[in-house]
This record gives C-alpha cells, sequence and structure tokens, in this order.
C-alpha cells in the first residue's frame, strides 16, 4: 500500500511557498506581497495593485486557522509564514491524504498525486474514462450529500486497485495529470506508477541513450 511518508519526502523538492491564491480569502498576517511575475499575470482580472500573502504551501489562512485546536498547533503568522515541518506534515497527513483514503491505494504513484493535487471532480471525471460511475447513496440530510460528493469513498479506491492490478495505474496516471505541472513531484510519482517491466524498459532506453551519447562525445 501507499505510504504518505514517500509523498512527504517528494514534497520537500517542490514546496511552493508564500503567495496569493484569490479563492484563499484575507488573512490578517502582513507576510508580503506577490511578486512573481508569472503569478501576478494570472491576477490581472482582478484590477488591484496589490496582492497580500495569503496561501503558503498549499495552504490558506483560513484552513490553517480553523484546523489549528484539532490538529495541535498555534494559529499565529509566524507559524504559518514558516510552515515548520512538524505543522504541515500533520496537516498534510490527516487533512489531504487521510481524507482520499490514500492509505488503501496500493500505487504510490496514483496515490501521491491524489493526495497533492486532492482535485475529486478530475479524479471522478477521469476514472469515468475507465468506466466507472460512482453510485451515490442520497441522504435526507443535505450536508451529508454534500460531504460525500466532496469525498472518496471505498468503491473509488476498490476502482483504483483494480485498475493497478490489470497493470493501467501508468494510464490513469497520465489521465489525472494532464493539466498539472511537470515538476520534481511529477515525476518521481510517475515512475512509481509504472509497472515493473515499464521500469526496466524506461531503464534500458536511458542507457541506451547514454551510450549513444558517450560514443558520440568519443568520436
Amino acid at each position: 500500500m501507499a505510504d504518505y511518508r514517500k509523498a512527504l519526502f517528494l514534497i520537500q523538492f517542490d514546496k511552493e511557498g508564500l503567495k496569493h491564491n484569490f479563492l484563499a480569502g484575507d488573512i490578517p498576517c502582513n507576510l508580503g506581497f506577490e511578486t512573481n511575475p508569472e503569478e501576478l499575470k494570472k491576477l490581472q482580472f482582478l484590477n488591484k495593485k496589490e496582492f497580500k500573502y495569503n496561501y503558503n504551501h498549499g495552504i490558506s489562512w483560513d484552513f490553517f486557522k480553523d484546523n489549528a485546536k484539532e490538529l495541535g498547533y498555534d494559529a499565529t503568522c509566524e507559524n504559518f509564514k514558516e510552515m515548520p515541518d512538524y505543522i504541515f506534515n500533520v496537516i498534510f497527513k490527516l487533512k489531504r491524504w487521510d481524507n482520499v483514503k490514500a492509505d488503501k491505494i496500493k500505487n504510490q504513484g496514483i496515490a501521491n498525486i491524489i493526495a497533492i493535487n486532492g482535485i475529486l471532480v478530475n479524479l471522478l471525471e477521469t476514472l469515468k474514462k475507465f468506466g466507472y460511475v460512482r453510485k451515490y447513496n442520497y441522504s435526507s440530510d443535505i450536508k451529508t450529500n454534500l460531504e460525500n460528493s466532496f469525498s472518496v469513498i471505498d468503491e473509488d479506491i476498490d476502482f483504483i486497485n483494480k485498475l493497478d492490478a490489470e497493470g493501467k495505474s501508468s494510464m490513469l496516471f497520465d489521465e489525472l495529470t494532464k493539466n498539472i505541472s511537470k515538476n520534481k513531484l511529477y515525476w518521481i510519482s510517475k515512475l512509481y506508477a509504472l509497472r515493473t517491466s515499464e521500469k526496466i524498459g524506461l531503464g534500458v532506453g536511458i542507457l541506451f541513450i547514454s551510450y549513444l551519447s558517450y560514443k558520440f562525445i568519443k568520436r
């Protein structure tokens, strides 16, 4: 089964750091303002001159504050800015990894992508391409229906593991990651998603290219 510690290890390579997210809401802390040209370009439609940092390592201030008591840390501006490992790790494990039941997913690469990106709509739409349509058990309670709509259920996991048993995890991985950045986390997770035979083929290909490069340099 997938191990959240492997996902955490990969996240260390690509921690986002402070940024402004227009969906993240306001923040009482003065942590600075967005200066990244690429990020500012995305925010042009808001017609504002300054965008205060309100997002760190993929976590909004509101989420950070609302979960502080339950997870046992202080919701201070300093802790949000520094985001020490002991806080980030517990947030990731209990609020991301566990929320998508990633411990039950057999393929580490698939678990990484689902837990780290956490887009349930994308997951369910992707699984439809492989023939899976979730059966909803509607409740008279509106809150229960909303929670079920935004959570991963055991039937989802069973189908994901079925695809893995059929050797289709690499195909599922490619579909899930069509619209995400191809960073280090992506590439290492992709290796996890490959079947053993695919990994061997990839290794042979790399060795062959290295050999050709060596021969070319020696000419």
